[in-house]
């Protein structure tokens, strides 16, 4: 019996459970679209003329024309990890019930619906985010759908990241530093490399929010010397 046959059990056991996670985070985010996408309306109506650039659209896109693309789950750190030393094997990671949708005319991502809740009790309660929305989907195109798409939000540095992940471990996910992160977090500046692993990024969060509010000391001028 060859290798491959002895070892074939165990090859499609590993598959069908990635089949099956692969299947149960797409119904998820069926059931966050399908919720996004019948309150969706509600939101549309409440802009008024002239406001349109301010949810992403122009005066010319027909809103009657939006669907919904795949969500973004929301993730942010334990609250001790601002408040204690951290420990650099500890995952601080904390999952969400929360999601981004983006709202979709002709391909273009143009705004963002918050959706909360738990299935069967999905509620959209916010659109915005353009400039996000159009950052996200240029990012994302570049990552197999069978992966997990969330957000990290550092709330203390207003900083986010696109995160993905495609085997269930956040300590192999890639970080991607959005617009709000290069500006809010100095060592993403300097590096200026375009991922960043889970231990990089809670050191360099960490850093950036222990010096919030810290400024350079001015120089002080030195006193001249004058004739007495």
């Amino acid at each position: 019996m060859s290798k491959l046959l002895r070892y074939l059990p165990v090859i499609l056991v590993a598959a069908a459970l990635c089949s099956f996670r692969f299947q149960e985070t797409h119904l998820k985010d069926m059931q966050v679209m399908k919720a996004a996408e019948g309150q969706m309306e509600v939101y549309l109506d409440k802009i008024k003329p002239g406001k349109e650039r301010d949810y992403g659209f122009v005066p010319q896109d027909d809103l009657n024309y939006c669907t919904v693309a795949r969500p973004y789950r929301l993730l942010e750190f334990r609250k001790d990890f601002y408040t204690n030393p951290t420990d650099e094997n500890e995952d601080y990671i904390v999952i969400r019930n929360e999601w981004r949708v983006p709202v979709v005319i002709k391909g273009q991502h143009k705004s963002l619906l918050t959706v909360r809740g738990n299935p069967g009790n999905y509620s959209v309660e916010g659109l915005g985010d353009p400039d996000l929305a159009r950052e996200l989907q240029k990012i994302s195109r570049d990552y197999s759908d069978s992966e997990e798409f969330y957000i990290l939000t550092i709330y203390p540095l207003l900083a986010e990241f696109f995160v993905h992940e495609g085997d269930n471990s956040f300590a192999n996910a890639e970080f991607i530093p959005l617009a709000s992160a290069v500006q809010a977090i100095p060592r993403v500046r300097k590096s200026n490399k375009p991922t960043y692993t889970l231990q990089e990024v809670q050191q360099m969060v960490k850093e950036a929010v222990l010096n919030l509010g810290k400024t350079e000391p001015e120089a002080v001028p030195k006193k001249k010397k004058g004739k007495s």
